[in-house]
């Protein structure tokens, strides 16, 4: 049954492929399908790496008796919501508004127009409370389509029309405009942020998901405010901790698991997903080089800050190490190599799949481990949390930051614990190349590799955008595919408004290559193709440049706009900031021109945003507040002459950090030259400061 998915290049639908279940991929064929046969279609969206996909898949779609029920009432349609971001993203909208709630595997029944009237997430093979099962409801969907048609048809309509205000209510927040400055917006903000900041670490109850974006735009306010940075180091502090001592990172292998299932960071679901790693790539080199400089504002927090330094920057190299062993694609040497989507959360233990079974050790093995490695762990440092549903396994984490002689001994311990992991079925990954995802990946990488002066990871991040650059992008057409597969890319799937901007990001993150040239050049193309996806009528840009007819019905026409942050930056907010930091390198390069002033101008309207919902929805507008706090700094380049390496460094590392450029004069020494810097704001330069406080005070206003 599953020959037209078998050969998909999506590995979520190769694995159904095996399945009785008449699988169709989503597309124009399998909905005239529906219609001809005058049947509902059932939509199951998901992805790889998702554990309760596959619980769902064994219980349900393994199911011969279900199989026949799809097979003869519906035609059923597996959807990669990785690979169909828009399919996933109306659904969602659609799961939401009758159900209140969303997640995968997302389960869709709908009007062979693609107009959903039923909707759910996961469904057991057997009722639990009130919850039924997956049998029950495909009895009642197939009774009401028989039966009740008409009144099936009144709910696909309703729910069309509300999407369709919801999408106008998206579009309307990029129009939002306040009088308050991009400062006062993010000491708003941050206020917020402190308020709501949990004592466990991050701004909301279990599941914790890591809020990235918001801690990253939250370091502005710890260094550049005089008055609040003080106070709002401690939440910060406390959330970056959890999510770097705690279940969220993988402390053996390198890189973070996409969310924890408990209040306290200590059990993650254990999938690990591209664009989560590359965003904490991030977040972590960013924190190496801020906590380092808050150390030496604030001497007495300088022990706290001055650890949380030195963890992150293990973080960051162990997350690009993870990026480089576990989701580089290809064997080194070939010609085109990239970063795989995701891990999946289960692999083998015997022959059951469980989720974390490569991740979990057993208490004996834990002892065995100590024992191997000659060491004795202090009882308050390494916790061993169990799994619910796992009995007898646990993960292991930290509860506090090493100190003195504990580092080697925790480090002994986890060499024996790889040694374990290394017998055992490693998980699955999704080959597949997403464009944006690796754009997001290649600017940490580029940023890490200058911020922790490690430029091996610059390198690989200019080998990945190579290969993007190369199988993703069409000369002849001037368009970008969103996915790749096995080195060709996906010539019927476009990106979309996120793939375009965060490739150009990752492009203009490559400041220190030889080439850097050749990369403005080639994101600035990308920028040019960009504005494609801007309505001309509302000026408002598009998720992407055009809809099928079956979302449009959906949607009841209306376009698709991200504005919030979610796991990933809202697409409108990296198109903001693709285009701020193109604006602001041609300032610096003195090759601002109108068309140069034309980006600054449209990034400061697409952001304004993030200032006008500071103060009601920090977190969701973290990226577009970061965008406007940099459009509307003090400094937007400097120019810089002398030093010694150690602090010239460390202002490389603070502007990079900050969102400014830097331009280095080419009689720059290494010995006793003192420090200048030249701060400038748009094509005006200002008076030289001579060290990083004065350029720091000059940031702040003050």
């Amino acid at each position: 049954m599953g020959q037209r998915i078998a050969n998909s290049s999506s590995a979520y639908l190769r694995q159904h492929s095996h399945q009785e279940v008449d699988w169709w991929p989503y597309g124009d064929e399998a909905f005239e399908q529906a219609r001809l046969r005058d049947v509902p279609v059932m939509l199951s969206i998901g992805y790889a790496a998702c554990h309760w996909c596959h619980v769902m898949s064994h219980e349900s779609f393994d199911d011969p008796q279900i199989a026949r029920k799809l097979n003869e009432n519906f035609i059923s349609i597996k959807v990669d919501r990785e690979e169909h971001p828009l399919v996933d993203d109306t659904y969602m909208m659609a799961t939401q508004a009758l159900t209140g709630a969303g997640g995968w595997p997302m389960t869709i029944f709908a009007m062979p127009d693609g107009r959903a009237f039923h909707t759910g997430t996961y469904y057991p093979s057997e009722p639990r409370g009130k919850m039924p099962s997956f049998t029950q409801v495909v009895d009642a969907v197939q009774q009401g389509w028989e039966e009740h048609r008409e009144g099936l048809e009144e709910q696909a309509q309703m729910l069309a029309e509300h999407l369709a205000d919801l999408g106008s209510r998206q579009g309307a927040l990029l129009a939002m405009r306040a009088d308050s400055t991009a400062a006062k917006a993010l000491r708003q903000a941050s206020r917020q942020w402190i308020a709501t900041s949990k004592t466990e670490g991050g701004f909301t109850p279990a599941p914790k998901f890591p809020p990235t974006w918001a801690l990253k735009t939250m370091w502005r306010t710890v260094l550049l405010d005089p008055e609040l940075g003080a106070e709002a180091f401690e939440p910060l502090a406390t959330s970056l901790e959890a999510i770097l001592l705690g279940g969220l990172r993988d402390h053996l292998s390198g890189g973070f698991a996409r969310y924890c299932v408990d209040e306290h960071w200590t059990i993650p679901h254990f999938e690990k997903m591209l664009y989560d790693n590359a965003g904490l790539l991030s977040l972590c080199a960013r924190t190496a080089v801020f906590a380092t400089q808050f150390a030496q504002q604030h001497p007495q927090q300088s022990q706290r800050a001055t650890q949380l330094a030195r963890l992150a920057r293990q973080a960051a190299l162990d997350t690009a190490n993870f990026l480089s062993s576990d989701l580089l694609t290809s064997e080194a040497g070939a010609p085109h190599r990239a970063f795989a989507a995701s891990l999946d959360a289960d692999s083998l233990r015997g022959t059951s799949s469980v989720e974390g079974a490569a991740y979990t050790f057993t208490r004996e093995e834990c002892l065995e481990a100590v024992r191997r490695a000659g060491v004795e762990l202090p009882t308050d440092l390494v916790r061993l949390a169990g799994i619910a549903e796992d009995p007898g396994y646990y993960h292991v984490s930290l509860t506090r930051i090493p100190v003195d002689g504990e580092a080697q001994i925790w480090d002994a311990f986890k060499a024996e614990l790889r040694t374990v992991r290394a017998t055992r079925p490693s998980p699955g990954r999704d080959e597949k190349i997403i464009a944006g995802w690796n754009g997001l990946a290649i600017e940490a990488l580029a940023e890490a590799g200058e911020l922790l002066g490690e430029p091996q990871l610059a390198q690989l991040a200019e080998q990945v955008a190579t290969t993007l650059w190369e199988v993703h992008w069409d000369a002849q057409s001037q368009t970008l595919a969103r996915v790749s597969f096995a080195g060709q890319r996906s010539a019927d799937n476009e990106g979309t408004l996120e793939d375009y901007a965060g490739l150009t990001l990752g492009f203009l993150a490559l400041t220190q290559s030889p080439h850097y040239s050749m990369w403005q050049e080639r994101a600035g193309l990308l920028i040019e193709k960009t504005a494609r996806f801007i309505d001309l009528e509302t000026g408002i840009p598009r998720d992407a440049l055009a809809l099928d007819d079956r979302l449009s019905k959906q949607r009841s026409q209306i376009a698709p706009v991200t504005v919030l942050d979610e796991a990933i930056p809202a697409a409108a907010a990296l198109y903001a900031k693709a285009l701020s930091r193109l604006a602001i390198q041609r300032m610096a390069d003195e090759n601002f021109d109108d068309s140069g002033q034309e980006q600054f101008d449209l990034a400061h309207r697409l952001s304004a945003h993030g200032v006008a919902l500071a103060g009601q929805a920090p977190t969701q507008v973290a990226t577009a507040l970061e965008v406007q706090s940099v459009l509307d700094s003090a400094v937007h380049y400097v120019k810089l002459n002398g030093a010694g390496s150690a602090e010239r460094h460390h202002l490389l590392s603070l502007c990079r950090g900050l969102g400014i450029e830097v331009r280095t004069s080419a009689q720059t020494t290494s010995g006793a030259q003192d420090l200048e810097i030249q701060p400038c704001r748009l094509s005006q330069c200002n008076l030289p400061v001579h060290d990083v406080s004065s350029l720091l005070t000059l940031l702040a206003g003050k």
